[in-house]
Formats: structure tokens, C-alpha cells, sequence
């Protein structure tokens, strides 16, 4: 018995350990250097926003994962990056996303079904599109494009 409380202390030691070394050599790093930056996201920055700078970018580091990427512009466009430097997330609050964000299928269903509406922030991830609108509404498809559903 006495064998097993000392297992599961030392296993719960162990475990506080761990995350406060997570703590200590994961953390996030903010620069104003663009050579930081993966190429494909640059690039995705300065073909779409060709007027507005980089005011900073900040790494997110952790410890058993790859890094990601958020760069916030001058004008407040945040757009966050995966480690290969693909967009995740594009949030122009109250400005419209660049088009080239938006998959073609997409901005088609869009014009179509809410020609005066704009999209001001769009995310990708595991399961499609998530796009918030200027009307307060979110749109959903799916990876292929397909209309999923609207959320307020």
C-alpha cells in the first residue's frame, strides 16, 4: 500500500515538474523583425496588404508543438500562421478580407446569397471556413466550400 502512495506522489511531483518546465521553455516572443516570418506568409502579407506595415509579430514557442505565427499590421489586421507560414486566421475588423483569402467556391455563395453583406474576419481549420460577417453573423462551409450553416 505504502509503495503505491509513494508512486503516486512522485508521479504527481513529476507531473507539476514537467509543466513548469513547459512554462519556462515555452513562452511567446514578440518582434518587429520580418525575417522571422516563414516566406509564404510574408509574402501572403505584402501581396494582399501592399499599403500597410508589419507592427509586430509575435511566435508563439511551445514546447511539444511547432511554432505559429501572429502578425498584427498598423492598420489592426491580425493574421495568425501556422509553422509552414499558411494562414489560419485573418481578422480585419471592420474591413473587408482580401478576396484571395476567401476560396472561390465561397466568395461565389457569398455574392450570391449575401451580395451587401462583407466578410470581415476569416478562419480555417480542421473542420472548414468559419467567417464572420459585418452584420454580426458567422457563415460555416466546409473544406470543399459547401454552405454548412449560420450562427449569431
Amino acid at each position: 500500500m505504502k509503495k503505491g502512495v509513494c508512486m503516486k506522489k512522485f508521479l504527481g511531483i513529476l507531473a507539476v515538474a514537467l509543466g513548469s518546465m513547459t512554462s519556462v521553455f515555452a513562452g511567446d516572443v514578440v518582434t518587429r523583425d520580418v525575417s522571422k516570418l516563414p516566406a509564404v506568409a510574408l509574402k501572403a502579407i505584402q501581396t494582399n496588404f501592399p499599403q500597410t506595415k508589419i507592427s509586430y509579430i509575435k511566435i508563439d514557442k511551445e514546447l511539444l508543438k511547432k511554432d505559429a505565427y501572429e502578425a498584427v499590421l498598423t492598420d489592426g489586421t491580425e493574421l495568425e500562421f501556422d509553422a509552414n507560414g499558411k494562414w489560419t486566421e485573418v481578422d480585419c475588423k471592420k474591413k473587408v478580407v482580401p478576396p484571395a483569402f476567401i476560396p472561390a467556391k465561397i466568395r461565389m455563395y457569398m455574392k450570391t446569397e449575401f451580395p451587401n453583406v462583407k466578410v470581415t474576419k476569416i478562419e480555417r481549420d480542421k473542420r472548414g471556413y468559419e467567417l464572420e460577417l459585418d452584420n454580426g453573423l458567422e457563415a460555416k462551409f466546409d473544406w470543399q466550400g459547401n454552405f454548412l450553416r449560420l450562427k449569431d
